[in-house]
């Protein structure tokens, strides 16, 4: 089981303008990779892209500005950006202190821009990166052709606006719909105080778990492990998988990260197929594994 909290990973350090902390690595997921990404205070990042994967920013402190394409969005803590494939971004700090967040790459195959790891990932493109904000040119990224489709960038301003769903033992937020990105869904869930949820496995997506608010226990596989506000918790596919909250409200950030064709076009239908036999599951008390 996968359980980090985020101050614990280790530290990257970016040509001198950004720290990352890694807290999922590439290479322990089929199409994920998760950190903590801090800015220096007023500084204007690379203006740069990826052709090979999709990205999501969730800030947690500081303030800025993050541009996307023609896009220019200014971001404090609780907001969140989503930067397709091929749209080209740019971080800047506006302020004393760093403007840190949680940084969701999600990659379009498992090649993962042919890097093996977070590391050898920043290695091999932080020159470029320091070439890219000295000059304020995009450049070039030194990565393949762009083989999926542009989205357009959203932003949020709180991730707690957005159409909500009931699971009995939980409600959802969808943020994103993966028919809004390349292949993966961002919701926010929401545990009432003392409640545990079915017993749920995922043929189609991995899934991680970034904790929000509240504390509880989260079961995959044969382990379970408490949480706090700041832990990541990453579920494999085909792995059964519950959450528990204590005696407050368990709130976690979910990315869904797609790594199969999807049974369903859009989390409304995934919705309409799977919750009534979800609900009747918790409500009966079965521990059975279902959908």
């Amino acid at each position: 089981m996968i359980n980090r909290y985020y101050k614990n990973g280790e530290q990257l350090d970016v040509a001198g303008l950004n720290k990352i902390t890694v807290l999922l690595d590439r290479s322990e997921t089929e199409l994920t990779e998760i950190g903590m990404n801090e800015w220096r205070p007023n500084l204007d990042g690379p203006p740069h892209k990826h052709n090979d994967k999709d990205q999501v920013f969730y800030i947690t402190s500081g303030e800025g500005i993050v541009k996307v394409d023609t896009m220019e969005y200014r971001v404090t803590e609780g907001c969140c950006v989503y930067v397709s494939a091929g749209c080209v971004h740019q971080t800047i700090t506006t302020s004393d202190v760093p403007l840190v967040y949680l940084l969701l790459n999600i990659f379009n195959d498992p090649e993962k821009e042919g890097h093996t790891s977070f590391k050898d990932h920043i290695e091999k493109v932080q020159l470029i990166r320091k070439q890219q904000a000295e000059s304020g040119e995009t450049g070039n990224d030194s990565e393949g052709e762009l083989n999926v489709e542009k989205k357009k960038p959203k932003f949020f301003k709180s991730v707690f606006e957005g159409k909500k769903y009931d699971f009995g033992s939980n409600s959802t937020i969808l943020l994103l719909d993966r028919n809004e990105t390349n292949n993966f869904e961002l919701v926010v869930v929401k545990w009432p105080p003392q409640n545990k949820g079915a017993v749920v496995t995922h043929s189609e997506k991995e899934q991680s778990f970034f904790i929000l608010k509240g504390h509880g226990e989260v079961t995959v596989g044969d382990e379970t492990e408490k949480v706090v506000p700041g832990n990541l918790v990453f579920v494999p596919r085909n792995t059964p998988h519950t959450t528990e909250s204590f005696d407050e409200e368990l709130v976690y950030l979910c990315l869904n990260s797609h790594a199969v064709p999807y049974k369903d076009k859009s989390f409304d239908a995934m919705y309409n197929r799977i919750a009534p036999v979800r609900i009747e599951r918790w409500k009966a008390g079965d521990n059975s594994v279902g959908e």
